[in-house]
């Protein structure tokens, strides 16, 4: 595991990753889970309004224990934050594609192509210029270039022909309509691998993140 990098949970029960000690980007778990580890944030990242991305309760017990924190998003994100409590003061509203100094970090955010609004981010922290490129929830990443950074953690959610062997298995109604939708809303383990073949650099690292039962058969 890299240092950087401590990843809390990472599936469709739920996501959220602290990095560099202080950065916590999604919040979709129980506050318990995080709750050793929220006296040392600084700034909390939010991609999109799914709840295994931000689980309500516990951002609303987050915000009480810690009523400063400041909370960084797309304005697709402002609404549902104020209805939690959230006070406006402290949420940073950022514009995909643009870089912002946030003081510790850079933090640009990236279009990620999902049934609802969502973002990527490209982190920088600036005293040492370790960069980050983060992305989950999104069927493309053809769009996004970022070149020779040191941590990729990008969605490797399933493999097609794994997702083809499930649907011709497949006998649950429900489970079939996830299938049908799901290389419209995650990322294939393929796409994943081209995106970091095409931008790693020699001493970079990469985690996957973000991966389903559909990237594995039954007996493996």
């Amino acid at each position: 595991m890299n240092e950087i990098l401590n990843i809390i949970s990472s599936s469709s029960k739920g996501n959220c990753y602290i990095y560099n000690k202080d950065l916590m980007l999604d919040i979709g778990v129980s506050f318990a889970k995080i709750k050793p580890y929220i006296r040392n944030l600084k700034l909390l990242l939010l991609t999109h309004r799914h709840q295994d991305h931000i689980n309500r309760k516990t951002l609303q017990k987050l915000i009480y224990e810690m009523p400063t924190l400041k909370i960084v998003c797309g304005e697709w994100m402002v609404q549902l934050l104020v209805d939690l409590g959230v006070n406006k003061k402290n949420i940073y509203i950022l514009k995909l594609n643009k870089k912002y100094d946030l003081g510790k970090y850079i933090i640009e955010p990236v279009e990620a192509i999902h049934d609802v609004p969502n973002c990527g981010y490209k982190i920088t922290i600036k005293a040492t210029n370790y960069r980050i490129f983060h992305i989950t929830d999104t069927s493309n990443v053809s769009h996004i270039e970022a070149k020779n950074f040191n941590l990729y953690c990008i969605e490797s959610n399933y493999k097609d022909e794994i997702l083809e062997y499930h649907k011709q298995i497949c006998g649950n109604e429900d489970e079939m309509y996830y299938l049908d939708r799901v290389d419209k809303t995650h990322l294939s383990y393929s796409k994943a691998n081209d995106f970091l073949i095409n931008n790693m650099g020699d001493n970079s690292q990469f985690e996957y993140i973000h991966q389903s039962s559909y990237n594995f058969k039954g007996d493996e």
